[in-house]
């Protein structure tokens, strides 16, 4: 097993379509994962994707299942967080052994791009969900 780090970027110049190198990305989530280390940067991806997009009660019914508990608990904290689906243009950036694979969702799985230059965003943290547990009790 090895740690990975993913990070999930919002595409927030081109919804839905293809990213194209410049678009401005948000880092919108990220999360550390134990996964076997001959998983490649695309599985990693379609496993992200996946996980932000699937319907809870599907991964309600599989938390029992081994890592089923962290996936369902992820993916309730990405909504929580009021975070759209996870869509074409988006980026995800896979970190293992001090290596990033950046990855652009496409409409039909991933394609390696090189570092994107115009990032904002930072990885989650308690600051993060306190801010965001502000803006709604504030409403």
């Amino acid at each position: 097993m090895t740690l990975h780090v993913i990070a999930v970027y919002h595409n927030t110049e081109s919804w839905f379509l293809p990213y194209q190198s410049g678009h401005a990305l948000t880092q919108v989530i990220s999360h550390w994962r134990h996964l076997p280390s001959t998983a490649t940067p695309e599985e990693i991806a379609t496993w992200t994707y996946d996980l932000f997009n699937v319907d809870l009660d599907h991964l309600e019914t599989n938390r029992a299942r081994p890592n089923g508990e962290i996936d369902f608990l992820t993916a309730c904290t990405y909504r929580l967080l009021g975070l759209r689906s996870l869509s074409t243009g988006d980026v995800i950036a896979v970190t293992a052994n001090g290596h990033t694979t950046w990855l652009a969702c496409e409409l039909i799985g991933w394609e390696r791009i090189t570092t994107p230059t115009t990032l904002t965003g930072t990885p989650l943290t308690a600051e993060t969900v306190y801010q965001h547990l502000r803006r709604h009790h504030a409403a």
